[in-house]
């Protein structure tokens, strides 16, 4: 515990260094980098992010926006949580981003229509950048294609889908079953307390966008231009973006990267979101499997004709690396197959253990083979 909390201190001594160096080191960059930082909070991300908390707070609350999270309730059932309310944080998630869908998930656990644990074993499904921000700033504003940003948020939200998945095989959470759970009824929602809490939680972010923001602009003038894209990539992904769009030959894989990644600024503004008891450790460990997972999809579903995603001939030349869709389709199926086998294969551990654990002397033959 002492170890544990030397390093928070360490991190955050480094931060406030940096935070303290780079506004004398490089005004000028800094200072452009927070007057884009209120560019973007006080437009786009006002109007792609504000609504959306406000609207994830009304409709967690209602029992009748089951109907349109309806196609998401299958998706829940994947990932191994069949309370109702879950099918509805996925589907904010996916419209609104990851403020919204954590805003949604602290909502529901606060009004007891989900547990804590339950509420952990969503977020990583549904805790991606939104398609607003995906589709029109990251493919058609940085990378000059909407259809790279519509590849690039499918293959975010599918990974999303899938790591949630496997991290809740691994981890065995068990959700209550809708019949056996005790009726939630929740307090009619205030709209003035709804609209001062959504106030309230956009300033936290534009915070936390802000100084983040700065220290990614920072530390991009200073490194070097791979340490620099690197580092920014790490730390937000607005700024991790918009580096690695410059970078040419690998710019949609390494927005792939970043939007993979998210950076520390949004999974800290998630902690800011989140109550206590939510731990947030299925997020933190879903980073690392996601962004394998991210990259392998978006690779499958490049278009055979993108030739300036990955080289610089001329656009006439089409490279041969686009799989084609019955080959992805057949590996996918081969994975959910391999995942379905692993599950089986974890069940029956799991009975031999409790079969050890009952002290019982009868040996099943079957069991054995």
């Amino acid at each position: 515990m002492n170890q544990l909390f030397r390093w928070d201190q360490t991190g955050l001594f480094l931060l406030a260094l940096a935070a303290g160096i780079l506004p004398f080191a490089v005004p000028e960059i800094c200072a452009a980098a927070l007057r884009e930082g209120l560019t973007l909070c006080s437009g786009p991300l006002l109007l792609s992010l504000f609504p959306f908390l406000v609207v994830s707070r009304l409709l967690i609350q209602c029992p009748e926006s089951d109907l349109l999270a309806l196609p998401f309730r299958l998706a829940a059932w994947g990932i191994g949580i069949r309370t109702p309310c879950a099918a509805r944080v996925l589907c904010i998630g996916f419209l609104g981003g990851f403020a919204p869908a954590a805003s949604a998930a602290a909502q529901a656990v606060r009004t007891g229509q989900l547990t804590a644990e339950e509420a952990d074993a969503l977020l990583p499904a549904c805790i991606c950048s939104g398609p607003s921000f995906v589709v029109l700033t990251v493919g058609q504003s940085l990378l000059g294609s909407a259809e790279l940003g519509v590849l690039l948020f499918a293959s975010q939200i599918t990974a999303n889908y899938l790591t949630a998945a496997l991290l809740n095989r691994f981890a065995g959470v068990r959700s209550v079953k809708p019949e056996s759970a005790a009726p939630a009824s929740p307090a009619p929602p205030r709209l003035d307390e709804i609209l001062a809490d959504a106030a309230i939680t956009y300033c936290k972010l534009c915070g936390f966008i802000l100084f983040f923001r700065m220290l990614a602009a920072g530390a991009g003038a200073l490194l070097p231009a791979g340490a620099g894209t690197l580092c920014s990539i790490l730390l937000e992904v607005c700024s991790g973006c918009d580096l690695a769009s410059r970078t040419g030959r690998w710019g949609s894989l390494l927005c792939c990267v970043a939007l993979s990644v998210q950076g520390l600024s949004v999974l800290l503004q998630v902690r800011t979101i989140c109550p206590p008891e939510m731990t947030l450790r299925p997020l933190y460990r879903s980073r690392l499997l996601h962004l394998p997972l991210s990259l392998a999809l978006f690779y499958l579903l490049l278009p055979g004709g993108e030739a300036d995603v990955f080289s610089t001939l001329p656009a006439r030349v089409l490279l041969m690396r686009r799989v084609p869709p019955d080959c992805a389709l057949l590996v996918f199926a081969v994975c959910c197959m391999a995942a379905c086998t692993l599950r089986s294969g974890i069940r029956q551990v799991e009975q031999k253990q409790m079969a050890r654990n009952a002290g019982g002397c009868c040996i099943n033959s079957k069991t054995l083979l």
